[in-house]
């Protein structure tokens, strides 16, 4: 993942998006096109699961800025490392996914660069 960054850009899927009012917060997303979506990547190394963590927040055009969930462990074992030596992340959304029905998930898809 680190070199497919290094290269270029990677896509992720963001985790945690069923915790919460994540799913409002996607629903609220659908309405907006990505260029209006601003991504902020926030490391978390005093999180009590994983010091490792990096939240996902994101704002429409500078507003108050919500969390909607993380990047998955696997890949922020390697991107904490980039964040917390190298530089920062520029993340923006790819896409917001499923949420077709009622009791359907929405999930956020972002692409990664550095």
């Amino acid at each position: 993942m680190a070199w497919k960054l290094a290269k270029s850009r990677a896509a992720v899927k963001v985790a945690g998006v069923s915790k919460y009012d994540r799913q409002t917060a996607l629903e609220h997303l659908r309405r907006y096109a990505a260029d209006d979506v601003k991504v902020t990547l926030i490391r978390e190394s005093k999180n009590a699961y994983d010091s490792n963590a990096i939240a996902v927040l994101v704002s429409v055009n500078d507003s108050k800025q919500y969390k909607t969930g993380y990047i998955p462990a696997t890949v922020a074992a390697l991107l904490s490392k980039v964040i917390d030596s190298i530089t920062e992340i520029k993340a923006s959304v790819q896409a917001i996914t499923g949420g077709f029905y009622a009791d359907m998930m929405s999930g956020l898809m972002l692409n990664l660069s550095i």
